[in-house]
């Protein structure tokens, strides 16, 4: 979406207001490109000094890095000052528009908001004209942290006293989002820490098994579930406080006896049959699905206003709040994900199970919520024994009917099972935070060890010792095809074929490129076993185009950069990612000269073929 001002005439007030140089943030690469080319159409140039000096430092940069010779916004960049940078691009066109940026010879930049964060390059001004921004297939507003990243490239240490953000209107950019974004604190950092299967391969190899929970206790993502483990604790007590008046009676266990006695004399009087237990992962999540947990379904976030049993099969059902204001009804088996994070309200027993200002309160809330949510580590038990069914028929076990505390078992005993539920959630979602590391590793190791890779022991294989190797996406599904030799006597070129289409994981459209019978074969092989592996690892997206047009550059020695790129809709810049990430996975199987040097030195060739034009140029 282009800014509400047209490009030129935005950078002419720039200009004029004494405001360049400047970073226009857009949103997507087409709006970029788009831009540029609005100045292509225009008449004037840039004083001839300034865009001599421009073309020096371009030819200066050409020595080190030769693409981007004869790039076809050289000219554009020199009559103009003016300059698009978005992952499109090959990286040293890039590097070489950094540049121009830090030597003030560019008055404006116009980027996508991957720019904001993890590059050197400020600018006097920067101008917004989004709220939100495009992730996976959908969008999403801008974070605090995105919009503080966003800003905090207004400003030249050393060159500027002050920096300008500057918004450009659009009816399209919710201006309380971007308000809430600079004047607001960012979100909390959270540790991305994933245990992997060489992750755990590794750590076994260097260190006993007895070892590793301590190691892992100590980690940074442990500390942060600890954090919230002490809030947890809080909520507890204050629970354990507010059950003190329900103290013990004539049962030992009032709450849990009266209960059964109830739901026995209930099913007695209805003569329903005894449901069937749920499965393990449903069962795990039902204690945390509680009213006010924020959820995650098909459809983005959505907060719990109750949990019930449907009348016919008995299944577990949520009645949810979604972020638009809808109400809906959902199996408990249909949530994605569990998130530590709990909307406080007052329930009610009829339709819609809060008041109408609860509900507004509610929806307000859920549009608020940060993308980063804090998941709970929830981990079906497949060994968990079935709580014993309740009696179906009233026997003389139950001492209720004559009990002397019966009338107060009966007045009490609602508030008070609300009070227990919320104290066995809060329980479980203590020990899940708690243990989550440590039974995330322990479920890791029992599928490695039910594929050889460790023995019973916990102890390296050979087969073991050699996939801790493999230390990238998918390695299960890399090291099993290894196992079944399924790449023996392969050809480089086949080889790097799949593991391009094993790294690519992007879903931006390329084009259709003719396979050979060979690559076919193989990749209709390869699916069959990432199929198979589905339950221990996600299975890539094995696009047939990537991986296609792979084999066409190390079977085509003679095949130009600029002709290959003709032959794909893909940009440039996500054609290099491709192949540098290609070589970085044929790079992991390089290591294995010792246990396959067959295929290490095929990959090594693979490697060597690739590295020409423009990806000589990788580091």
């Amino acid at each position: 979406m282009p800014p509400a001002i047209h490009p030129v005439q935005l950078v002419e007030v720039l200009r004029r207001k004494q405001l360049t140089p400047a970073i226009v943030f857009l949103t997507s690469r087409r709006a970029c490109d788009e831009a540029i080319s609005a100045f292509q159409r225009q008449e004037g140039s840039l004083p001839p000094e300034r865009t001599q000096a421009i073309a020096t430092v371009l030819e200066q940069l050409a020595v080190d890095y030769p693409s981007i010779t004869g790039h076809p916004l050289m000219e554009t960049v020199a009559q103009f000052g003016v300059a698009a940078h978005h992952a499109g691009h090959l990286p040293s066109w890039k590097i070489a528009i950094e540049e121009l940026m830090r030597q003030g010879q560019l008055d404006a930049v116009f980027a996508t908001t991957t720019l904001a964060a993890g590059v050197d390059f400020p600018a006097r001004t920067v101008v917004i004209t989004q709220s939100s921004v495009r992730k996976a297939r959908d969008f999403s507003d801008l974070t605090v942290g995105e919009i503080q990243q966003l800003a905090g490239r207004g400003g030249r240490r050393g060159k500027d006293f002050v920096g300008f953000v500057m918004i450009t209107p659009s009816p399209y950019i919710d201006l309380q989002v971007l308000s809430k974004g600079l004047t607001g604190f960012p979100e909390a950092i959270e540790s991305q820490f994933v245990i992997s299967y060489p992750m755990v391969l590794n750590l076994l190899k260097a260190h006993p098994l007895d070892h590793i929970e301590g190691i892992l206790a100590k980690s940074f993502a442990q500390f942060q579930l600890n954090r919230r483990v002490d809030v947890h604790q809080n909520s507890l007590d204050t629970i354990h406080q507010d059950m003190r008046p329900f103290g013990p009676r004539v049962c030992t266990d009032w709450i849990s006896q009266w209960q059964v006695y109830d739901q026995a004399r209930r099913r007695h009087s209805q003569r329903r049959p005894a449901s069937q237990p749920d499965p393990p992962g449903t069962a795990a999540k039902l204690p945390f699905l509680t009213p006010g947990r924020v959820i995650r379904v098909s459809k983005g976030f959505a907060v719990i206003l109750r949990q019930y049993r449907s009348r016919g099969q008995r299944y577990p059902m949520l009645s949810i709040l979604r972020a638009k204001g809808t109400m809906t009804e959902s199996p408990a088996m249909m949530v994605n994900h569990i998130y530590d994070h709990v909307l406080e309200f007052t329930t009610l027993r009829a339709f819609p199970w809060c008041s109408p200002t609860t509900l507004s309160h509610l929806t307000h809330e859920l549009t608020q919520l940060p993308s980063n949510l804090p998941v709970l580590p929830v981990l079906a038990d497949e060994e968990q024994q079935n709580e014993e069914s309740l009696t179906p028929v009233l026997t003389d076990e139950f001492a209720c009917p004559t009990c002397p505390s019966q009338p107060a078992c009966r007045k009490d005993h609602a508030v008070a099972l609300r009070l227990r539920q919320k104290e066995k959630g809060i329980i479980k979602t203590i020990h899940a935070l708690r243990t989550g590391l440590w039974l995330r590793f322990q479920k890791k190791s029992h599928v490695l060890h039910k594929f050889g890779y460790l023995t019973a022991t916990s102890e390296l294989t050979s087969e073991g010792d050699w996939a801790r190797l493999i230390r990238i996406d998918h390695s299960l599904l890399i090291t099993e095809l290894i196992r079944m030799e399924a790449f023996a006597a392969i050809e480089p070129a086949l080889l790097a074929a799949v593991m391009a289409g094993i790294a690519h994981d992007d879903d931006r459209p390329g084009s259709y490129q003719r396979m050979s019978p060979g690559l076919s074969t193989m990749l209709h092989q390869v699916r069959a076993v990432a199929d198979s592996l589905a339950s221990y690892e996600d299975p890539p997206l094995l696009r047939t185009d990537v991986a296609a047009l792979t084999e066409q550059w190390i079977s085509q020695p003679t095949l130009s950069w600029a002709n290959l790129v003709r032959k794909t809709a893909m940009a440039e810049g996500d054609v290099y990612r491709l192949f540098a990430r290609t070589i970085e996975f044929l790079s992991q199987i390089q290591t294995l000269k010792i246990s396959h040097p067959s295929l290490a030195e095929t990959a090594i060739s693979a490697i060597t073929t690739m590295r020409r034009e423009v990806l000589e140029e990788l580091p």
